[in-house]
């Protein structure tokens, strides 16, 4: 597991880096000071981030949330000196996956590490599932209006409808929601696509 470690002090990072480095199974990697979070991320490309704070004035969670925003997201685990409730939602909703306080024995970290990135990847296969249930939704939605629409506009039933939808997907090799969408754009004029 290769490790990102990032740490406002030099003389604590180096510590905790020499502990964690003499797990065998960890590879870890120090943010250099004046190198950007982002940077390192895109350089090193690690497994997880450990995000180690001393001060409450959440600068940290800047780089934090340009990660998130990058492109370039991994799990972040977060280690803080004092436990602060208002951090935490912050930290959370800035992209971190685990908050931890400090004075974690270095035996348990690796064990919050895994956490973390087995967390990290449960909540994107969850997004990306809520994701394509929005798009199916909003595709049976646009194809249940293209319907009414058709019916409205040739005076047929929801079964002729369909057929005359699946015809138009068949023939242009596309499926029955763009289809559906195309028609609602040439002639629903009172709901934008």
């Amino acid at each position: 597991m290769k490790v990102l470690l990032a740490d406002e002090n030099s003389h604590r990072a180096g510590a905790l880096a020499s502990l964690l480095a003499a797990d065998n199974t960890l590879d870890v990697v120090m943010l250099h000071p004046g190198t950007s979070l982002i940077n390192a991320v895109r350089i090193h490309i690690p497994d997880i981030v450990l995000v180690d704070i001393s001060r409450s004035d959440r600068d940290a969670l800047d780089s934090v949330r340009a990660l998130s925003a990058s492109g370039l997201e991994r799990p972040v685990a977060l280690f803080i000196d004092e436990d602060d409730e208002s951090l935490m939602e912050d930290a959370f909703a800035a992209g971190v996956c685990s908050y931890n306080v400090l004075n974690t024995p270095v035996k348990d970290v690796k064990p919050l590490l895994r956490s973390a990135i087995a967390l990290y990847r449960r909540f994107r296969q969850t997004s990306a599932e809520l994701q394509a249930a929005r798009k199916t939704l909003s595709d049976r939605e646009a194809t249940d209006r293209a319907k009414l629409l058709f019916m409205k506009n040739e005076c047929c039933k929801e079964d002729e409808a369909y057929r005359w939808f699946r015809k138009q997907a068949m023939e242009k090799s596309r499926k029955i929601a763009d289809i559906a969408k195309d028609y609602l754009a040439r002639y629903d004029r009172s709901t934008p696509v």
